[in-house]
């Protein structure tokens, strides 16, 4: 006992010697396990699963049953799938008129470029919906949120049925509104992942939500075509504004709010509870800036009593149930611009929008690269070229969640249980090189003329790699700054509307101008510069947060 009690200290002073302050940083494995927790880390409760060397970050309520992260694991799911769904919806009305382009152009009377720009009213317009969006979702919680958009989504996409069979000047409208409407699947969704799962869990949970996101753009051109090629572009858009209510439905019942208002304990190690016990006044410490630490009994033979009422099924389905009367909307607004002129922010901001962009140039392109000679696609041949997309997502699933998740899982063990979130990056190294050899592919084989299937395997890779950058960077902001996962998503949704917005702009005439070689090679070279800045965050990220954790703008400029 007293041999495993040494080492126990050796192994807390070990640690306590390597932490250091910095936002993202986070003590995730205890390396003694849980009976020795009584004297390093204080009875925190442990993940089921595997070796029990894993503590559960953040750790959940002992006293609120209401806590998400209390939830069972088939309510957590039922909970995951909607907001996938709801991502869904919202990603495939983006593309959609991807395999009717042609149609759309003879008739409007309007060239495929003024089409293109349609694509782009919707993109500018997500970015300024989600500065809109998310404060209410940070002060009101999600459910509000959730069921609002995904309401006004649906009527935006009647509005477009029926503006498909007028004129351009209301189509372009309806688009526009319909990026105000659905601005929130690209924020709101992570999010929730970052309200009901723990840190360990968040890898795999956050490239299922971008396979939903990705797969829409990659679906709904492939079932819109078949639809406009068979019905006609109305009902394209009547069919997925049915399927948005189906899931309003779903959505009404099934989907409680996920923000959480409550105390939870705090991971410390013991040098850090000495500090915190001297260092911050009784009076202090009631206070409510301190309210979301909760003791822990030292009595592990007493039972942990709920001190607060499990709230019914149906309490839970009220729209606003969580009002955080702390958050001001004006502050919550301009915290995204701040968090521009964070490094972490603004690479992962620029990772995800160039990795997303692709979604855009294979969109606005692929009726202006396959309707004509040779390959004469028609609509529904167009939109079956969206399948390797598809299944080169479900790779760039696999390795940028469970095999990101193990990567990690290694270097922390190695680290003595302590996380950072650097290390999810080396999994980059495979997104640029699927990225760079897929545009490679497409574009020799389709300059050459080869057979149809040369280039579209370019894409399936193509896609592969864009999935994994954009997961990696979205769940290294998060794990950099979970506690303004909102804000954060609002900024690196904004940047990466811009950037695709700037693609729709220029992405036709640029091919028709200077060929698909250049035009892929050019934003792949690109996409490999931006990628290869990972090593760079890899080596100095910590420092990065160090350096955002010592400046701490939001105080500096009052809006913390």
């Amino acid at each position: 006992m007293a041999k495993r009690a040494h080492q126990a200290d050796m192994g807390s002073d070990t640690i306590d010697s390597m932490f250091v302050a910095a936002p993202g940083t986070e003590i995730l494995m205890d390396e003694e396990g849980p009976g020795a927790t009584e004297q390093r880390l204080h009875k925190l409760q442990h993940a089921k699963i595997g070796d029990g060397h894993l503590l559960l970050v953040p750790q959940p309520s002992l006293t609120d049953p209401n806590d998400p992260l209390r939830w069972s694991t088939r309510k957590k799911g039922v909970v995951l799938m909607n907001g996938v769904a709801y991502a869904f919806n919202g990603a495939v009305t983006g593309p959609m008129m991807a395999g009717g382009m042609i149609q759309l152009s003879e008739f409007f009377g309007k060239s495929l470029t003024y089409l293109t720009y349609a694509n782009g009213a919707t993109l500018i317009c997500q970015g300024i919906g989600n500065l809109l969006w998310m404060p209410l979702a940070v002060k009101y919680g999600r459910r509000p949120v959730y069921l609002t958009s995904n309401f006004l989504m649906g009527i935006a996409c009647i509005w477009l049925a029926i503006a498909a069979e007028t004129t351009y000047t209301p189509f372009i409208v309806g688009r526009a509104f319909l990026g105000l409407f659905e601005a929130p699947i690209e924020a709101i969704v992570p999010s929730t992942v970052t309200d009901i799962f723990y840190l360990h869990e968040r890898g795999e949970k956050i490239s299922i939500y971008g396979l939903g996101v990705l797969g829409g753009n990659e679906i709904g051109p492939l079932v819109s075509a078949f639809i406009i090629q068979t019905l006609s572009m109305r009902w394209a858009f009547f069919i997925i504004a049915i399927s948005i209510f189906i899931n309003q439905i779903t959505l009404i019942f099934s989907m409680p709010e996920t923000k959480f208002l409550g105390v939870r304990p705090q991971i410390m190690l013991p040098s850090q509870r000495i500090e915190t016990a001297e260092s911050i006044p009784e009076e202090v410490r009631t206070k409510s800036e301190c309210s979301q630490v909760e003791r822990i009994s030292n009595d592990t033979s007493a039972p942990q009593v709920s001190e607060v009422p499990e709230r019914s099924y149906w309490k839970n389905l009220a729209f606003c149930s969580q009002v955080d009367h702390s958050v001001s909307l004006r502050k919550t607004f301009l915290r995204p611009f701040v968090l521009m002129t964070y490094p972490t922010v603004l690479w992962s901001s620029l990772v995800y929008g160039m990795s997303l962009g692709w979604n855009v140039v294979l969109g606005a392109s692929v009726a202006q690269l396959f309707a004509p000679p040779p390959y004469l696609f028609n609509s529904g041949d167009q939109g079956l070229i969206f399948i390797s997309p598809f299944i080169g997502s479900l790779v760039g699933t696999y390795l940028c969640g469970p095999l990101a998740d193990r990567i990690a899982n290694w270097a922390t063990k190695r680290n003595h249980g302590i996380r950072e979130p650097e290390m999810r990056l080396p999994a980059c190294a495979i997104a640029i090189a699927l990225t760079f050899f897929g545009a490679l592919i497409a574009s020799l084989t389709y300059n050459a003329k080869t057979h149809w299937s040369g280039p579209i395997i370019g894409f399936g890779i193509l896609s592969a790699g864009a999935q994994m950058g954009a997961t990696l960077a979205m769940a290294y902001s998060l794990d950099c700054h979970k506690e303004l996962s909102g804000e954060l998503m609002v900024t690196i949704s904004c940047l990466k509307s811009a950037i695709a917005w700037i693609w729709t702009w220029v992405i036709n005439d640029w091919i028709t101008s200077d060929g698909l070689v250049v035009v892929f090679m050019t934003i792949a070279s690109i996409n490999v510069a931006v990628y290869m800045t990972t090593i760079i965050f890899y080596l100095k990220g910590k420092a990065f947060r160090i350096w955002i954790h010592k400046a701490n703008l939001l105080r500096q400029t009052g809006l913390e």
